[in-house]
């Protein structure tokens, strides 16, 4: 059975349409994601473009190979705005439009319209490497579906680079298309395989972008951005073992904001919300960036330093809790006078359980707002792992 041309450009056309629609169905329901649409009337764009192409040959219509090959162009430049969409970076439409506006304009220069086709392969390939250069600037977020969508955007652009070749060659005229066999032949499957895959991985990026956020939401304590207690006694935990086989000290930091409840009731909640992010901001200035910083419920954090002595860790709460106090004097142009007190303990070669270091912690806080809060106190000497002290929380 012989594969013909116009046989071929059915299928890229039908094809290419399919991956359209599949991607605006996704967007109509998660409208967020305009990516989603972009790509999918770029894809649609690109089927109307082939058919305009077989029309204006089947009917020696200049017109209908213009329009061709603006749509082509479209591709590519939305395929780019919806990439820089994909990673909150806004792109201009006006830019996205110039190449197909200057494919259009081309069609009737001089030294253009001879073979309109070159210059439309040639704005399509600027446009596929700007989005490469756009999906590898946004690889940061170590997502796995933006490689493969990097990879056949690269395949793509140089796949046109080959037709430009192949049209300055002779492969292509004014009046013709090249056939399968040609060097240019290669575009035919490649624009099949660049618009089925991209279709693929751009929604199983979307899809794993989301579930990552989703993943680090349910880590994170929405008020202040930090870890919530379910992260920060993972985190802490993997931090305790790496510690326990180097041989190496940990010490954890218990805080507890002072007389909380009544800042609540006298200046509001809005207010406290305000003194608990500063108290955040304050401590993760102050932590290096392999320590583990959390929130623990209310107003209670922790704090988990691998290979600090208990002298490093007493010197570095009474640094936040002296630094908190000076940037809570005043919040919201009312004097609050915030303070926090806080405990701390150190568990040698990191020997002690995690939950034990935090109940010392946590009983030599308790300490510290006995005598009088707004202050640091240490841990005295660890009790039995299996011993649990009775621990009376104060304001």
């Amino acid at each position: 059975m012989k594969l013909d041309l116009p046989t071929l450009m059915t299928m890229q056309s039908f094809a290419l349409a399919c991956a359209g629609a599949v991607l605006l169905v996704a967007w109509v329901q998660r409208r967020v994601e305009t990516a989603l649409a972009l790509w999918g009337v770029a894809n649609v764009n690109a089927a109307a473009g082939f058919i305009s192409l077989m029309l204006g040959l089947a009917w020696h219509q200049p017109g209908w190979t213009v329009l061709g090959g603006l749509l082509l162009s479209s591709q590519s430049s939305l395929i780019w705005k919806a990439a820089s969409n994909l990673d909150s970076n806004p792109a201009p439409l006006a830019i996205a439009l110039l190449g197909p506006i200057i494919v259009g304009g081309g069609s009737v220069a001089p030294g253009f319209r001879e073979n309109p086709g070159a210059l439309a392969l040639a704005v399509g390939a600027a446009y596929s490497f700007a989005t490469v250069v756009t999906l590898w600037l946004g690889r940061k977020d170590r997502l796995i579906a933006r490689r493969p969508l990097i990879i056949l955007a690269s395949v793509h652009g140089t796949a046109l680079l080959v037709g430009i070749y192949s049209t300055f060659t002779g492969a292509t005229g004014p009046d013709t298309l090249p056939s399968l066999t040609s060097l240019f032949g290669f575009i035919y499957f490649e624009s099949i395989i660049f618009g089925l895959g991209t279709s693929i991985f751009i929604l199983a990026l979307v899809k794993e972008r989301n579930e990552a956020a989703s993943m680090m939401a349910a880590r994170t304590d929405p008020l202040t951005g930090i870890a919530n207690r379910t992260a920060f006694l993972e985190t802490a935990g993997r931090v305790l073992e790496r510690c326990r086989r180097d041989g190496a000290p940990i010490s954890v930091m218990m805080f507890d904001l002072d007389r909380f409840k009544a800042i609540n009731d006298k200046h509001g909640h809005g207010v406290g919300d305000d003194v608990i992010r500063t108290f955040c901001e304050v401590t993760a200035a102050a932590l290096r960036p392999t320590d583990v910083f959390g929130r623990m419920g209310g107003e209670e954090f922790a704090v988990v330093l691998p290979g600090s002595s208990i002298e490093a860790a007493y010197v570095r709460a009474d640094r936040i809790r002296a630094s908190f106090a000076e940037s809570s004097r005043f919040v919201r142009g009312r004097q609050v006078n915030a303070t926090v007190s806080g405990g701390v303990a150190t568990g040698t070669d990191a020997k002690e359980a995690l939950d034990v270091l935090l109940e010392h912690s946590d009983a030599a806080l308790y300490e510290a707002k006995s005598e009088g809060r707004n202050r640091i106190k240490r841990a005295v000497e660890a009790t039995a792992a299996d011993e649990r002290s009775n621990v009376f929380r104060v304001a």
